[in-house]
């Protein structure tokens, strides 16, 4: 193991370490199972959050990617200057 390996291990065992009591948490952070929920509980929620809140399909990301590059593209040209690869 190196030390980055260490530490991740170490943050996550932290994370399990630290409770948090229920009635400082928001009502989506809380478990109702018990009086506290640990920090890594807490973590695992945000993550599932922020990938549910994720914009868009690739398809869409692709889409979106595609017309800022033909947006360039169509500036060099409207410039007269030579089209430059624009690299994803």
């Amino acid at each position: 193991m190196n030390a980055k390996q260490l530490f991740k291990q170490l943050d996550e065992c932290l994370n399990e370490c630290f409770l948090w009591p229920n009635d400082i948490l928001p009502e989506e952070f809380r478990d109702n199972r018990s009086e506290y929920v640990s920090q890594q509980d807490i973590l695992n929620k945000l993550d599932g959050l922020s990938q549910s809140t994720h914009t868009g399909s690739a398809d869409e990301e692709e889409a979106a990617e595609r017309a800022i590059r033909v947006q360039a593209y169509s500036a060099m040209v409207a410039q007269e200057k030579e089209i430059e690869y624009i690299p994803r």
